[in-house]
């Protein structure tokens, strides 16, 4: 006790110590206190008072603006999904950043004072100057100030943190000419409008609930649009032009309309490059020029310093909150206790700067740095340049050996061979050709080539190089999108994240009903500061810092394990509990569920408007197949079609002789065997030469590809055209279709074959070079011929079918999204599970002239048309093309009545993938996509968890990449069970950490309120580490179940199963507490210890509040709730392996039975005196010998013990005149000796084998005690095996089933057993959640 008194002579009136020379603190504040009090809200009214003065001023500025306040801002978003912005100047004024500052200073200054008078509060322990305590009149007016700074810092940092980014504009002056402004704040436009916003037009009057709800909607819209503001400087060259810097895209001032317009892209016409490339590049004025406007070709990714970074992180709200209670905790004695809560925030806020988030911002910028040289041609002559100085507009010449390419640019001349897969993950290298010099030509995918990707081969006029204009420099790159993509993804809407301010709300409730409590006439401290401080450690309970932390942990314990043991690369370790809660799985088709590349089979040549024979190949890969499908393309095909098959491609190939292009294509041209030059192709018996003249790249729009050849033999021009089969019969004269064309291509399609078509027509042999180049494409394909079909067979992967049945037993539904033709998708989804065989299948296709769907059986001959919503096709699955899709998709009631159905999109282009994963997600559904990272990169984007099936330097594509097993989909599986283990494991942690809040304040604020009692400093040590911390981290060690069963973990927080997972073990921990001590009441031998008011303890000594009776069994009853709770959320059930598995956490939960049954049990020892239980006075002076726990120690080890036979000394002590006298150690903890008292060993003193004042319970009691806490653990194992993961789980989930089957709402889910989607509040547990416990 000496340690907390300061060694003066007794002040007049007050009590005193019997150690000679210690004071009592005093309640009152003398003068200083109140000068420092005074000192303080001075200075803050008077800063009040100059921001209102200020506020006022600006206010009337920005009355006086002459033009609209706002303009709107260009934006490249780099997930292709529109976004408005605003931009808005604003001036630096001098005034206003005083006054901003003068906040941040109060703030420091404050903290600061805060951080040294709490350490002067310790001057005798910690050898500091005692003047302080000296000079405030003692511990109660050194604390007076100290609390109401302490307040008003801390609400001064959370007002700071929350609304940093609308103070910085509020205290600069508004202008509206954006040539003036200094700063701009760019803000998105975006609704917030709500259900809850809407007003009843028919409503004469709002009810005080509703005014209250669209206030509370107003407050959310302000920090919802503070949120979407992000403020900028604008920087200004040496040359006056005035820029800024959004999402690392470089923005310049124009003063033609008065605002920032992004640079770093242009387009160029096909007429417009070729100019460019005549005049000999740009001249070295207009390069300086155009670099100063549109800055270097550079990816400015900030990676901030190590001490920005810090300061970053910790000015979240979160940790003010951990602050308050770790210098509430410090300074309330409890140094030791503070201390730890102090490494903890710091510890695991620093592990989350500079390991997580800083080591990944610079990956980023590692992965955004382009360092190379590159050949430029200005003013007519060719200059080597860092590719950082590259500008718009530069002509380069572009090296190969797999050189990355330093821009976005058009192929001038020349071709080039690139490699794109770490843009769109197709493993195949891409030709690139370069655009026509005509005002015909249009510039496609085709002529363009993208940063960042590798060039294989460059050939070309200058020096064997190709040449290409530079597009897009910088950010604005391809490259660049992807590299802002990254770091600026697209947020993604989920439960557990929307609920969780609902969750701080109840909180907030609880905290208000516990002060309320504490301040009440119930609870009395004998000190307004202890009620003060003991209120603000109450509420630091409430929430622990590590529910955050375990939830990153979790997370990223669960993305090392599915890189290591799945081959499973992971962007965005969030996205793995949604991947847990995926309830639709959108597929492509080819290089997802089928192999990658397809297989040339056959090929049905057309003459004379009738099928010929169908020729077949041979589909192995050996010289003497190879030579069998050359002899059969050269006798059993006709001439048209083997040069179609010969010359109808974009296949080229690089100088080792290695086929580039499409894989349909490359086993196409590997038939024909023909050999491929630069512009000529060439039979393998030389016979027959073609010269390509004109090359048609695929159009996305079209849906065609084609060429224009010379025969050199005979000089004749022939056109052919090759592309869907639908497509080419659309554009063919009538008279050269077969009359059986539609049944012919779609049993092909039925049988599994991808099937195109091929048309032809001959020009005029005299056409030159430059006319052909001229003739526009609608030309070129008007008045075309069929000359045949081609034949692919696309094979499916082996363990397809496999996956998709694992799916299916997930209850998640699988639907193909494809760009292939509906009947082969059909035919695919039959074969890997997708489409039941058991079910019919209508195909849905747009009527002739749009007027709106036309439904037909796709296994029956006849073209009678089907009704899907009549009697006999209510139950047939749907498959629909695109043009059906897009009618659909502008008619939402036709869509609503069959969305459930269709299980097959075909004929879909990139955008229509993205439309049909964003209309599920509209159905609140958790969509997931898999694909190959081609054509799909945008649905992978969209879709909740996007898979991309591709190689590990695509997994920029989506968060998630894989190529294992040859890309096998098996891949999904995993993903999936993965996501719903670390789901079910964040949502344990999190029930744990909300159990542990309510828990531990409310057994605290019984005792408080029973006896003021606290526990030993140790308790709570040994829950924030040996649970909080070590437990926890055990919990996310569980691996996944090795099946996906047939429902989903819940994600809500505030559902009836998170709800009864919390309730329960909170309810029977009070109910064990309330039972063990009523029973102890009940005992002869108790006797209740009040410390404040029954033995005179300083109301700030409360870690010396725990040697009581009552502290024991509060102490006992609070660790084992929390032990048994972390176990008990970590059982299997069907997401997560066997509890038996995860040895972490049995170890460590068998560690804590066995330490408290110890304690309960055992003779009073060292150990049992840490945790104040079962403790004499012998034995805690004897735990003196632990030293380290001695000297971590705030006064309660190695002292005496304050048991409640103190007062029979204290009453025999007030005889002789010593009426607050307490035991201390310089008389071994006892009366001094020959006073009149009673005997170290009398039975009133020494009881049930303890000696000396204790807390010892008789060894009856002992073994009662022990049945009750077994009693809450066998209970709370039986509600949790039986209830919430067994049989009564399953009967509720079984009637959830039944009703929802009766509404209809479970017959779209695959599997499923209890869907409530539609009927639900909780929107996405729609399908088969647990979260049905106890719903109805």
């Amino acid at each position: 006790l000496k340690l907390f008194c300061v060694a003066r002579s007794p002040e007049p009136g007050g009590s005193r110590w019997p150690q000679g020379g210690c004071f009592a603190m005093p309640e009152l504040v003398n003068e200083l206190g109140i000068c420092v009090i005074g000192v303080t809200f001075c200075l803050i009214v008077a800063l009040i008072l100059f921001n209102a003065l200020f506020q006022y001023t600006r206010g009337e500025v920005m009355a006086g603006l002459e033009d609209e306040f706002g303009k709107h801002l260009t934006f490249h978003s780099p997930d292709d999904t529109p976004r408005k912005l605003k931009q808005f100047g604003f001036v630096y004024s001098v005034w206003g950043s005083i006054l901003l500052n003068s906040w941040v200073g109060i703030f420091v200054v404050g903290y600061i004072y805060m951080i040294l008078f709490c350490w002067l509060s310790y001057a005798p322990q910690f050898g500091a100057p005692t003047f302080g305590l000296q000079a405030f009149g003692g511990w109660s007016g050194f604390m007076a100030p100290w609390l109401i700074i302490f307040t008003l810092v801390h609400i001064i940092g959370m007002a700071l943190i929350i609304c940093w980014g609308a103070m910085r504009t509020r205290f600069m002056l508004p202008v509206s000419h954006m040539a003036d402004a200094t700063h701009v704040m760019i803000e998105e436009e975006a609704s917030f409008m709500t259900d809850d916003t809407i007003l009843d037009p028919d409503s004469a009057r709002e009810s005080t609930r509703a005014q209250l709800k669209r206030r509370t909607s107003r407050v959310q819209v302000r920090f919802q649009r503070a949120n979407c503001r992000t403020v900028l400087p604008v920087k200004v060259e040496e040359d006056g032009t005035r820029t800024i810097e959004y999402t690392c895209v470089r923005y310049v001032h124009s003063s033609e309309d008065d605002s920032f317009h992004p640079t770093g892209i242009v387009e160029y016409t096909a007429v417009q490059v070729h100019a460019a490339l005549r005049r000999g590049g740009l001249s070295h004025q207009e390069a300086e020029e155009t670099i100063g406007t549109c800055g270097k070709n550079e990816i400015n990714v900030y990676v901030p310093g190590i001490l920005e970074s810090l300061i970053g992180e910790f000015s979240d709200f979160t940790y003010i909150f951990n602050s308050i209670g770790t210098w509430s905790y410090m300074v309330y004695s409890s140094w030791n206790i503070g201390i730890f809560w102090l490494l903890l925030t710091l510890g695991s806020g620093t592990y989350r700067s500079l390991f997580i988030v800083r080591p990944n911002q610079k990956k980023i910028h590692e992965l955004a740095r382009l360092h190379t040289k590159c050949q430029v041609l200005r003013a007519g002559s060719w200059t080597e340049i860092q590719a950082s100085e590259l500008v718009l507009g530069d002509v380069i010449a572009v090296d190969d050996g797999s050189a990355k390419l330093p821009c976005d640019g058009i192929v001038i001349e020349g071709s080039l061979v690139v490699n794109e897969s770490m843009l769109t993950g197709e493993p195949m290298p891409v030709q690139k050709m370069p655009v026509e010099n005509s005002s015909h030509a249009t510039v496609s995918k085709k002529n363009i080539a993208y940063a960042g990707t590798s060039c294989l081969q460059s050939i070309g006029p200058h020096e064997g190089k190709a040449l290409m204009i530079a597009t897009a420099v910088g950010a604005l790159t391809t490259r660049g999108q992807l590299v802002r993509m990254v770091l600026f993804p697209t947020s993604v809407r989920f439960k557990y994240n929307d609920q969780l301010p609902k969750v701080y709300l109840i909180l907030c409730i609880y905290m208000v009903f516990l002060t309320a409590i504490y301040v009440s006439p119930l609870m009395d401290l004998n000190s307004w500061i202890a009620t003060y401080l003991m209120v603000l450690n109450t509420i630091a309970m409430c929430l622990s810092p590590m529910l955050p932390v375990s939830m990153v942990m979790g997370q990223s314990v669960t993305a090392s394990r599915l890189e290591k043991e799945h081959q499973i690369g992971c962007l965005q370790p969030g996205r793995i509990p949604i991947a847990g809660k995926i309830s639709h799985m959108v597929f492509d088709k080819t290089g997802t569920i089928t192999k990658d590349g397809m297989d040339f089979d056959a090929v049905v040549a057309v003459e004379g408007a009738c099928f010929g024979a169908q020729t077949q190949f041979e589909l192995d890969e050996s010289e003497n197949a190879a030579a069998i499908n050359m002899e059969k393309v050269r006798t059993a095909v006709p001439a048209r079609l083997r040069h179609a098959l010969a010359s109808c491609h974009t296949v080229t190939t690089l100088r080792d002789g290695t086929p580039v292009g499409n894989q349909v294509e490359i086993s196409m041209v590997s038939a024909a065997g023909w050999t491929i030059s630069e512009k000529t192709l060439t039979s393998p018996d030389g016979g027959e030469v073609l010269e390509v003249v004109k090359q048609l790249e695929f159009d996305h729009c079209r849906m065609t590809s084609g060429v224009v050849v010379r025969v050199v033999q005979t000089g004749a021009l022939e056109v052919y055209i090759k592309g869907s089969y639908e497509k080419i019969q659309s554009i063919s004269a009538r008279e050269s279709v077969p009359s059986d064309y539609d049944a012919k291509t779609q049993k092909c399609a039925k049988d599994g074959y991808y099937v195109l078509g091929i048309a032809h027509k001959s020009l005029p042999p005299s056409l030159t070079t430059q006319q052909l180049a001229d003739m526009t494409r609608d030309s070129l394909e008007s008045g075309l011929g069929i000359c045949g079909l081609l034949l692919f067979r696309n094979e499916m992967k082996k363990d397809s079918p496999t996956a998709i049945r694992e799916l299916n037993k997930g209850s998640i539904k699988s639907v193909i999204c494809t760009g292939d033709n509906a009947l082969t998708g059909i035919s695919i989804g039959k074969q890997c599970g997708i489409v039941e065989e058991d079910f019919g299948v209508l195909l849905g296709d747009l009527a002739p002239g749009g007027g709106g769907i036309e439904w037909h059986d796709p296994d029956s001959d006849s073209l009678k048309l089907c009704d899907p919503h009549s009697q006999e096709f209510c139950d047939w699955q749907l498959a629909i093309t695109q043009g059906a899709w897009r009618h659909l998709h502008c008619h939402l009631r036709e869509l609503e009545e069959i969305w459930t159905r269709v299980i097959v999109f075909a004929r879909m282009k990139p955008e229509d993938k993205i439309n049909v994963v964003k209309y599920f997600q509209s159905r609140n559904l958790i969509v997931g996509m898999c694909g190959d990272g081609g054509n799909d990169c945008g649905g992978l984007r969209a879709a909740h968890a996007g898979l991309a099936l591709s190689d590990a330097e695509a997994s920029m594509v989506s968060p998630f990449a894989t190529g294992r097993d040859g890309k096998s989909l098996l891949t999904v599986v995993d993903l999936i069970r993965e996501g719903r283990a670390c789901l079910a494991t964040n949502m344990a942690t999190f029930q744990y950490f909300i159990v542990y809040g309510f828990t531990l304040t409310s057994i605290r604020t019984i005792l408080t309120l029973y006896a003021t009692v606290n526990m030993g400093e140790y308790v709570w040590v040994t829950m924030d580490v040996g649970i909080g911390m070590i437990m926890v981290w055990t919990m996310t060690q569980s691996r996944p179940t090795a099946e996906l069963c047939s429902y989903r973990p819940t994600a809500t927080l505030l559902g009836p199963r998170t709800i009864s997972a919390i309730a329960f073990p909170y309810i029977t921990a009070i109910l064990t507490l309330l039972g063990a001590e009523c029973l102890m009441w009940s005992k002869d031998w108790y006797v209740k210890l009040n410390p404040i008011y029954d033995i005179h303890l300083l109301p700030s000594l409360w870690m010396l509040r725990g040697d009581t009776y009552d502290s024991s069994i509060g102490m006992i009853t609070l660790t084992l709730s929390l032990a048994n709770t972390a176990y008990v959320n970590t059982y299997g059930g069907r997401f997560r392996r066997n509890i038996l598995f995860n040895w972490g956490v049995n170890l460590v939960y068998a560690v804590f039975l066995f330490g408290l049954f110890f304690l309960l049990l055992t003779p009073s020892s060292q150990f049992n005196c840490i945790y104040r239980v079962n403790c004499d006075s012998e034995q805690s002076q004897e735990a003196r010998a632990l030293t380290v726990l001695a000297l971590f120690s705030a006064g309660g080890v190695g002292g005496c013990f304050l048991g409640p036979q103190v007062m029979v000394w204290q009453d025999e002590m007030a005889k002789v005149g010593e009426p607050e006298w307490l035991p201390n150690t310089t008389f071994n903890c006892a009366p001094p000796a020959g006073t009149p008292t009673s005997p170290l060993n009398s039975t009133q003193i020494s009881e049930f084998g303890c000696v000396g004042p204790n807390n010892c319970y008789p060894t009856s009691f002992r073994w009662e005690l022990c049945g009750i806490f077994v009693t809450y653990i066998v209970v709370n194992h039986a509600f949790t095996k039986l209830v919430l993961q067994g049989p009564v789980a399953a009967a509720l989930r079984r009637r959830q089933r039944k009703d929802d089957d009766r509404r209809g709402l479970h017959a779209y889910v695959a599997g499923g057993e209890d869907s409530h989607a539609e009927s639900s509040t909780d929107v996405d547990d729609e399908a088969t959640s647990d979260d049905d416990l106890l719903r109805g």
